[in-house]
């Protein structure tokens, strides 16, 4: 049986709205560029002069690093370990964003205790009032750490392919969301497309298939067009919104960032910080599961 998520919410009298917005980005299946499009997005909202902290929550592929070009030495998982603080597992980087790195261990976290959160989260009230936006790299799919993330964000970024694998998993990403929250702002973003045209008629086809069998819809992210700089960034670990910002998948990523701000997203858990919204989803996922 599916629990709705934002309904019964309690907001506690007199505790402070988090004044930034959470964006999960993620994808049905891997290998979509979903943490390529991720670290883009980030550093164009830095260029915006917006405070920004990427969350790595891909807890068995993420790379957020690697394609920065930096070693972290600490991640969540040693935090939930008592070996750093917070701050000290938090890495801001050279192009002035901040990186919140996961690894294998923080699987952990999310299927820990919800004593372990309540401790991240009572650490990181001190942290985010310092950013205006979190980017969530999520994994792929709908295994519960990866809902826990999504439900508990203001906005979702699916990003998907013209494989026709990528977009059946994608479907059932939308599904699942859209089966708890109706309301929450799901967007299409393809990658790797021939042509932008390309890209929205991949969205058109999935809007119309959740029209049709969700009774919702998606909102359209936009399209970024297969391109030899974007695969020479990844290889080289230098995004190219820094190296190229006047490419095409340039534009595009501005396009993607101008969609997503000027659509209002608002969670039942907006009063509350991004771990704390994550014990609130865990039980819903949980529930959703059984």
């Amino acid at each position: 049986m599916i629990t709705k998520l934002r309904n019964g919410i309690v907001n506690h009298a007199g505790t402070a709205k988090t004044t930034c917005e959470i964006i999960a980005i993620t994808s049905g299946k891997g290998g979509v560029g979903k943490t390529t499009i991720s670290i883009n997005q980030a550093i164009d909202l830095r260029k915006l002069n917006k405070n920004v902290l990427i969350i790595d929550a891909d807890l068995h592929l993420g790379n957020a690093d690697l394609l920065l070009g930096i070693r972290t030495k600490y991640s969540v998982a040693d935090v939930v370990k008592k070996k750093v603080s917070l701050a000290e597992a938090i890495v801001t980087t050279q192009n002035k964003i901040d990186l919140l790195p996961a690894s294998m261990a923080s699987l952990d976290l999310i299927e820990s205790e919800d004593s372990v959160l309540r401790n991240l989260a009572r650490a990181f009230k001190a942290f985010e009032h310092n950013y205006d936006y979190i980017i969530i790299d999520t994994g792929a799919g709908i295994a519960m750490n990866v809902l826990s993330f999504l439900l508990g964000a203001d906005k979702i970024s699916v990003v998907i392919t013209p494989d026709p694998a990528s977009i059946t998993d994608a479907y059932a990403v939308i599904k699942v969301v859209k089966s708890v929250d109706k309301n929450i702002p799901v967007f299409l973003t393809a990658n790797m497309v021939n042509h932008p045209d390309e890209g929205e008629v991949l969205y058109k086809k999935m809007n119309l298939m959740a029209h049709k069998f969700l009774n919702s819809h998606v909102l359209y992210g936009g399209a970024i067009v297969r391109d030899d700089i974007i695969a020479r960034s990844v290889k080289q670990q230098r995004p190219f919104m820094i190296d190229h910002p006047n490419s095409a998948a340039a534009n595009a990523i501005r396009a993607i960032n101008r969609r997503l701000l000027q659509t209002s997203g608002t969670n039942a858990l907006q009063e509350h910080n991004l771990f704390e919204r994550v014990i609130q989803t865990k039980k819903t996922t949980v529930e959703w599961n059984h």
